[in-house]
Protein backbone atom coordinates (compact mmCIF):
# COMPACT_ATOMS: atom_id res chain seq x y z
CA UNK A 1 0.00 0.00 0.00
CA UNK A 2 2.87 2.30 0.84
CA UNK A 3 4.34 1.59 -2.53
CA UNK A 4 1.03 2.55 -4.16
CA UNK A 5 0.96 5.91 -2.37
CA UNK A 6 4.56 6.47 -3.37
CA UNK A 7 3.72 5.74 -6.97
CA UNK A 8 0.76 8.11 -6.91
CA UNK A 9 2.91 10.78 -5.29
CA UNK A 10 5.57 10.29 -7.90
CA UNK A 11 3.00 10.62 -10.68
CA UNK A 12 1.64 13.79 -9.03
CA UNK A 13 5.12 15.25 -8.76
CA UNK A 14 5.72 14.35 -12.38
CA UNK A 15 2.52 16.06 -13.50
CA UNK A 16 3.40 19.12 -11.40
CA UNK A 17 6.85 19.15 -12.94
CA UNK A 18 5.30 19.08 -16.40
CA UNK A 19 3.07 22.05 -15.53
CA UNK A 20 6.01 23.96 -14.06
CA UNK A 21 8.08 23.21 -17.16
CA UNK A 22 5.25 24.38 -19.40
CA UNK A 23 4.88 27.59 -17.38
CA UNK A 24 8.60 28.27 -17.57
CA UNK A 25 8.57 27.51 -21.29
CA UNK A 26 5.66 29.88 -21.87
CA UNK A 27 7.40 32.62 -19.85
CA UNK A 28 10.62 32.19 -21.81
CA UNK A 29 8.69 32.05 -25.08
CA UNK A 30 6.80 35.24 -24.21
CA UNK A 31 10.03 36.99 -23.23
CA UNK A 32 11.65 35.79 -26.44
CA UNK A 33 8.77 37.16 -28.52
CA UNK A 34 8.97 40.53 -26.73
CA UNK A 35 12.75 40.68 -27.29
CA UNK A 36 12.27 39.91 -30.98
CA UNK A 37 9.62 42.58 -31.35
CA UNK A 38 11.84 45.06 -29.51
CA UNK A 39 14.84 44.26 -31.70
CA UNK A 40 12.65 44.33 -34.83
CA UNK A 41 11.47 47.83 -33.91
CA UNK A 42 15.09 48.97 -33.54
CA UNK A 43 15.92 47.51 -36.96
CA UNK A 44 13.12 49.59 -38.47
CA UNK A 45 14.22 52.72 -36.58
CA UNK A 46 17.78 52.25 -37.83
CA UNK A 47 16.65 51.77 -41.42
CA UNK A 48 14.51 54.91 -41.20
CA UNK A 49 17.51 56.91 -39.95
CA UNK A 50 19.57 55.63 -42.89
CA UNK A 51 16.80 56.59 -45.32
CA UNK A 52 16.25 60.01 -43.76
CA UNK A 53 19.99 60.76 -43.70
CA UNK A 54 20.29 59.81 -47.36
CA UNK A 55 17.27 61.96 -48.21
CA UNK A 56 18.78 64.93 -46.36
CA UNK A 57 22.02 64.44 -48.29
CA UNK A 58 20.15 64.34 -51.61
CA UNK A 59 18.30 67.53 -50.73
CA UNK A 60 21.54 69.28 -49.79
CA UNK A 61 23.21 68.20 -53.06
CA UNK A 62 20.17 69.39 -55.01
CA UNK A 63 20.45 72.83 -53.40
CA UNK A 64 24.17 73.02 -54.12
CA UNK A 65 23.82 71.83 -57.72
CA UNK A 66 20.94 74.15 -58.67
CA UNK A 67 22.19 77.59 -59.82
CA UNK A 68 20.51 80.69 -58.43
CA UNK A 69 18.64 82.62 -61.11
CA UNK A 70 17.20 86.11 -61.36
CA UNK A 71 13.45 86.30 -61.86
CA UNK A 72 13.78 88.40 -65.02
CA UNK A 73 15.81 85.68 -66.75
CA UNK A 74 14.45 82.57 -65.00
CA UNK A 75 13.63 79.66 -67.28
CA UNK A 76 10.71 77.27 -66.96
CA UNK A 77 11.59 74.23 -64.83
CA UNK A 78 13.67 73.61 -61.72
CA UNK A 79 15.23 76.74 -60.30
CA UNK A 80 16.54 78.44 -57.18
CA UNK A 81 15.55 82.01 -56.36
CA UNK A 82 16.21 84.67 -53.74
CA UNK A 83 14.03 87.69 -53.08
CA UNK A 84 11.70 89.52 -50.74
CA UNK A 85 8.30 88.03 -49.91
CA UNK A 86 5.16 90.17 -50.01
CA UNK A 87 1.51 89.15 -49.51
CA UNK A 88 -0.71 89.24 -52.59
CA UNK A 89 -3.88 89.82 -50.59
CA UNK A 90 -4.11 90.58 -46.87
CA UNK A 91 -1.22 89.10 -44.89
CA UNK A 92 -1.94 86.07 -42.72
CA UNK A 93 -2.39 86.55 -39.00
CA UNK A 94 0.05 84.61 -36.86
CA UNK A 95 -1.68 81.85 -34.84
CA UNK A 96 -0.83 82.86 -31.29
CA UNK A 97 -0.32 86.65 -31.35
CA UNK A 98 -1.56 89.68 -33.26
CA UNK A 99 1.35 89.84 -35.74
CA UNK A 100 1.21 89.09 -39.47
CA UNK A 101 3.18 86.71 -41.68
CA UNK A 102 3.46 85.04 -45.08
CA UNK A 103 3.53 81.49 -43.70
CA UNK A 104 3.19 79.97 -40.23
CA UNK A 105 3.16 76.55 -38.61
CA UNK A 106 1.67 75.92 -35.18
CA UNK A 107 1.68 73.20 -32.55
CA UNK A 108 -0.29 72.64 -29.35
CA UNK A 109 1.23 70.36 -26.71
CA UNK A 110 -0.03 69.15 -23.33
CA UNK A 111 2.06 67.84 -20.45
CA UNK A 112 1.24 64.20 -19.67
CA UNK A 113 2.40 63.10 -16.25
CA UNK A 114 3.46 59.48 -15.75
CA UNK A 115 2.94 57.57 -12.50
CA UNK A 116 4.06 54.24 -11.06
CA UNK A 117 1.80 51.47 -9.75
CA UNK A 118 1.48 53.30 -6.42
CA UNK A 119 0.31 56.51 -8.06
CA UNK A 120 3.56 58.39 -7.47
CA UNK A 121 4.74 60.79 -10.16
CA UNK A 122 7.68 59.51 -12.19
CA UNK A 123 7.97 62.48 -14.54
CA UNK A 124 6.18 63.09 -17.81
CA UNK A 125 6.46 64.25 -21.40
CA UNK A 126 4.96 66.73 -23.84
CA UNK A 127 2.37 65.24 -26.18
CA UNK A 128 1.16 66.98 -29.36
CA UNK A 129 -2.58 67.62 -29.29
CA UNK A 130 -2.91 69.38 -32.64
CA UNK A 131 -0.74 71.08 -35.25
CA UNK A 132 -1.04 72.67 -38.67
CA UNK A 133 0.20 75.13 -41.28
CA UNK A 134 -1.15 78.48 -42.47
CA UNK A 135 -0.11 79.52 -45.96
CA UNK A 136 -1.37 81.45 -48.97
CA UNK A 137 0.06 82.47 -52.36
CA UNK A 138 2.52 85.36 -52.08
CA UNK A 139 4.75 87.47 -54.31
CA UNK A 140 8.54 87.18 -54.61
CA UNK A 141 10.46 90.28 -55.72
CA UNK A 142 14.21 90.17 -56.37
CA UNK A 143 14.59 93.62 -57.89
CA UNK A 144 14.61 92.35 -61.48
CA UNK A 145 11.03 91.11 -61.53
CA UNK A 146 8.21 89.51 -59.57
CA UNK A 147 6.46 86.16 -59.62
CA UNK A 148 3.67 84.36 -57.79
CA UNK A 149 4.59 81.62 -55.28
CA UNK A 150 1.98 78.96 -54.53
CA UNK A 151 2.89 76.72 -51.56
CA UNK A 152 1.16 73.33 -51.38
CA UNK A 153 0.36 71.06 -48.45
CA UNK A 154 3.78 69.37 -48.58
CA UNK A 155 5.99 72.42 -49.03
CA UNK A 156 9.08 72.22 -46.83
CA UNK A 157 9.23 75.40 -44.74
CA UNK A 158 12.40 76.21 -42.78
CA UNK A 159 12.29 79.02 -40.21
CA UNK A 160 14.88 81.26 -38.62
CA UNK A 161 15.20 80.80 -34.85
CA UNK A 162 14.27 84.47 -34.33
CA UNK A 163 10.84 83.73 -35.78
CA UNK A 164 9.82 81.05 -33.30
CA UNK A 165 7.46 81.89 -30.42
CA UNK A 166 6.68 79.54 -27.52
CA UNK A 167 3.93 80.32 -25.03
CA UNK A 168 3.61 78.24 -21.85
CA UNK A 169 0.25 78.31 -20.04
CA UNK A 170 0.35 76.45 -16.74
CA UNK A 171 -2.68 74.91 -15.00
CA UNK A 172 -5.26 77.47 -13.82
CA UNK A 173 -3.58 80.20 -15.86
CA UNK A 174 -5.65 81.90 -18.53
CA UNK A 175 -4.82 81.56 -22.23
CA UNK A 176 -3.84 84.86 -23.92
CA UNK A 177 -6.79 86.29 -25.93
CA UNK A 178 -5.11 85.59 -29.31
CA UNK A 179 -4.48 81.96 -28.34
CA UNK A 180 -8.04 81.50 -27.07
CA UNK A 181 -9.47 82.98 -30.29
CA UNK A 182 -7.32 80.70 -32.44
CA UNK A 183 -8.45 77.63 -30.48
CA UNK A 184 -12.10 78.58 -30.83
CA UNK A 185 -12.14 79.44 -34.52
CA UNK A 186 -9.36 77.38 -36.12
CA UNK A 187 -9.04 74.12 -34.14
CA UNK A 188 -11.12 71.44 -32.43
CA UNK A 189 -9.13 71.92 -29.21
CA UNK A 190 -11.12 73.37 -26.30
CA UNK A 191 -9.98 76.37 -24.29
CA UNK A 192 -9.21 74.84 -20.87
CA UNK A 193 -11.03 76.25 -17.83
CA UNK A 194 -8.88 78.44 -15.60
CA UNK A 195 -11.05 79.30 -12.60
CA UNK A 196 -13.32 77.75 -10.00
CA UNK A 197 -13.71 74.06 -9.28
CA UNK A 198 -13.78 73.21 -12.99
CA UNK A 199 -10.45 74.93 -13.49
CA UNK A 200 -9.01 73.14 -10.46
CA UNK A 201 -10.10 69.71 -11.72
CA UNK A 202 -9.65 70.01 -15.49
CA UNK A 203 -6.94 72.63 -16.07
CA UNK A 204 -4.18 71.66 -18.50
CA UNK A 205 -0.47 72.47 -18.66
CA UNK A 206 -0.03 73.53 -22.28
CA UNK A 207 2.64 74.81 -24.62
CA UNK A 208 1.81 76.75 -27.79
CA UNK A 209 4.54 77.06 -30.45
CA UNK A 210 4.41 79.06 -33.67
CA UNK A 211 7.03 79.36 -36.40
CA UNK A 212 6.55 81.97 -39.10
CA UNK A 213 8.05 83.83 -42.04
CA UNK A 214 7.51 87.59 -41.59
CA UNK A 215 6.13 89.87 -44.26
CA UNK A 216 9.01 91.45 -46.18
CA UNK A 217 11.52 88.74 -45.23
CA UNK A 218 14.44 87.80 -47.48
CA UNK A 219 13.61 84.34 -48.82
CA UNK A 220 15.30 81.34 -50.35
CA UNK A 221 13.20 79.21 -52.73
CA UNK A 222 13.91 75.88 -54.41
CA UNK A 223 11.30 74.40 -56.72
CA UNK A 224 10.02 74.79 -60.24
CA UNK A 225 8.51 77.55 -62.38
CA UNK A 226 5.63 77.26 -64.82
CA UNK A 227 4.24 79.82 -67.29
CA UNK A 228 1.16 81.79 -66.28
CA UNK A 229 -0.60 85.05 -67.11
CA UNK A 230 0.94 88.42 -66.32
CA UNK A 231 -0.74 90.58 -63.70
CA UNK A 232 0.06 93.41 -61.31
CA UNK A 233 1.73 90.97 -58.87
CA UNK A 234 3.59 89.00 -61.53
CA UNK A 235 5.83 90.73 -64.06
CA UNK A 236 7.63 87.55 -65.13
CA UNK A 237 4.69 85.48 -66.38
CA UNK A 238 5.84 82.64 -64.12
CA UNK A 239 4.36 80.88 -61.10
CA UNK A 240 6.60 79.08 -58.60
CA UNK A 241 5.44 75.61 -57.52
CA UNK A 242 6.83 72.17 -56.73
CA UNK A 243 9.47 70.95 -59.17
CA UNK A 244 7.94 68.02 -61.02
CA UNK A 245 11.28 66.33 -61.72
CA UNK A 246 12.86 66.29 -58.26
CA UNK A 247 9.76 66.87 -56.14
CA UNK A 248 11.56 69.73 -54.36
CA UNK A 249 9.70 72.71 -52.89
CA UNK A 250 11.55 74.63 -50.18
CA UNK A 251 10.59 78.06 -48.82
CA UNK A 252 12.80 79.54 -46.10
CA UNK A 253 13.88 82.77 -44.47
CA UNK A 254 17.32 81.18 -44.00
CA UNK A 255 20.04 81.56 -46.60
CA UNK A 256 21.19 78.66 -48.75
CA UNK A 257 24.49 78.46 -46.87
CA UNK A 258 22.62 78.26 -43.54
CA UNK A 259 20.40 75.48 -44.84
CA UNK A 260 23.28 73.52 -46.34
CA UNK A 261 25.58 73.87 -43.32
CA UNK A 262 23.00 72.22 -41.09
CA UNK A 263 22.77 69.17 -43.38
CA UNK A 264 26.47 68.81 -44.22
CA UNK A 265 27.28 66.89 -41.04
CA UNK A 266 23.79 65.86 -39.83
CA UNK A 267 23.06 63.78 -42.94
CA UNK A 268 26.07 61.42 -42.82
CA UNK A 269 25.92 61.22 -39.02
CA UNK A 270 22.26 60.23 -39.09
CA UNK A 271 22.93 57.59 -41.74
CA UNK A 272 25.92 56.13 -39.83
CA UNK A 273 23.97 56.01 -36.55
CA UNK A 274 21.03 54.39 -38.31
CA UNK A 275 23.27 51.78 -39.93
CA UNK A 276 24.88 50.97 -36.58
CA UNK A 277 21.53 50.70 -34.77
CA UNK A 278 19.96 48.48 -37.44
CA UNK A 279 23.05 46.24 -37.66
CA UNK A 280 23.29 45.64 -33.91
CA UNK A 281 19.53 45.13 -33.57
CA UNK A 282 19.51 42.70 -36.51
CA UNK A 283 22.37 40.71 -34.94
CA UNK A 284 20.51 40.32 -31.64
CA UNK A 285 17.29 39.53 -33.49
CA UNK A 286 18.96 36.72 -35.44
CA UNK A 287 20.71 35.49 -32.29
CA UNK A 288 17.38 35.21 -30.47
CA UNK A 289 16.06 32.98 -33.26
CA UNK A 290 19.18 30.82 -33.33
CA UNK A 291 20.18 31.88 -36.83
CA UNK A 292 23.30 33.81 -35.80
Amino acid sequence: MVGGFAAVEAVGMGVMGVHVTEAVFQTVLQASIEVRLFMGAFVLVGLFLVYDGFRRWQRMRLMQDTPTERIRSAAVGRTELNGVGHPIDDPLRRPFDDGTCLVATWEIEEWEETRDEKGRSTGGHWSTVDSGTLSAPFQLDDGTGTLRVEPDDDTRFKFHDDNVTEIRVRPRQQEPPEVADFLRYHTDVDVPPSGGITGFLFAEDRKYTQRYIPVGADLYLLGGTEPTDLDEHNSSGLVFRRDQGSGAFIVSDLTESELVSGSRWVSPLEAVVGLAVSTVALFFLLSSTGVA
